[in-house]
């Protein structure tokens, strides 16, 4: 009995000890955060103390400084405010009138919107980009389904596709055609620029029907094409006694074979296999940049 009433009165004892040690310990805790609370209460009111000499030293402001902060916002039109998706980029930019991405849509071609870069500043802007090349980082060597569909990387080379660049030039009007172009052998840069730009569907092998008249500085590379199909290398609409496609690296509108070849091999300097332009840069130099646009043609 005497044992059991030790114990039970060395575990309290103990347990007391060790209550009364963290108590202690919780007393010196909020001592501390307390002292550390007291100074950050001291360092903030030095700081408004500085901040309040501080204003005190700067000058007065002149109403014609503040006029420069005026701002106004003005309502935008109500057509801005429509959720409608517009169908080319001079409806998608009419607001913004900012270059960049935007979804359009062309109700005969589908019920569905697809993404495109518009040009607001180039040759007075409203221009849809259709296809780009500039560095060699997509491979242009491909079969009928893919440029029929499109391929590449909008914000890079890409080529929109086929089915919807007959869409957009049957569909919305007539089209100019604007092409840029840069010869890297000598930092030339050019433009050929057609007014009536025009391709046929999938039946007719989307046949580049019209381009137009020409201006520009590039020269007129294309009108030879005029008639004629498109060709790949798994399909071969050409006039000539082998695939165009598969000689020249590529795939355009070839007849027997190119006077351009702006889906080539990407810095090929061997004869036609490259980004061609034959009337800037010939068919041994490869273009180290080409971009097509089209836009709604304005009268």
């Amino acid at each position: 009995m005497f044992k059991l009433s030790f114990i039970i009165n060395l575990t309290v004892f103990t347990l007391l000890g060790v209550l009364n040690t963290s108590a202690m310990r919780c007393e010196d805790d909020n001592e501390k955060n307390l002292s550390s609370l007291e100074k950050i209460v001291k360092d903030l009111k030095e700081i408004k103390t500085d901040i309040d000499h501080l204003k005190q030293k700067l000058p007065q402001p002149k109403p014609e400084d503040l006029a420069m902060f005026d701002i106004r916002f003005d309502t935008l039109p109500e057509k801005c405010l429509e959720q409608v998706t517009p169908s080319n980029c001079a409806e998608a930019t009419a607001c913004t009138r900012r270059s960049g991405y935007y979804y359009i849509k062309v109700n005969q071609f589908s019920n569905d919107s697809f993404l495109v870069e518009c040009d607001v500043h180039t040759e007075g802007g409203d221009w849809t980009v259709i296809q780009r090349r500039q560095d060699g980082s997509i491979d242009f060597y491909r079969p009928w389904a893919e440029y029929k569909k499109g391929f590449g990387d909008i914000d890079g080379e890409f080529f929109i596709g086929l089915d919807k660049l007959h869409a957009m030039t049957n569909y919305d009007g007539p089209q100019e055609l604007l092409v840029l172009m840069e010869n890297g052998t000598n930092s030339k840069e050019g433009y050929s620029k057609y007014d009536a730009f025009k391709i046929g569907d999938e039946s007719e092998k989307y046949k580049l029907k019209r381009t137009g008249r020409y201006t520009g500085t590039a020269g007129d590379s294309l009108r030879g094409h005029i008639g004629l199909k498109f060709t790949t290398k798994d399909q071969d609409n050409d006039n000539y006694g082998t695939n165009c496609a598969e000689s020249f690296m590529g795939a355009w509108w070839y007849g027997a074979c190119h006077s351009s070849n702006l889906n080539g091999h990407y810095g090929d300097a061997k004869h036609g296999r490259g980004v061609n332009w034959y009337s800037f840069s010939g068919h041994y130099n490869s273009l180290t940049y080409a971009k097509m646009m089209i836009r709604r043609r304005r009268k």
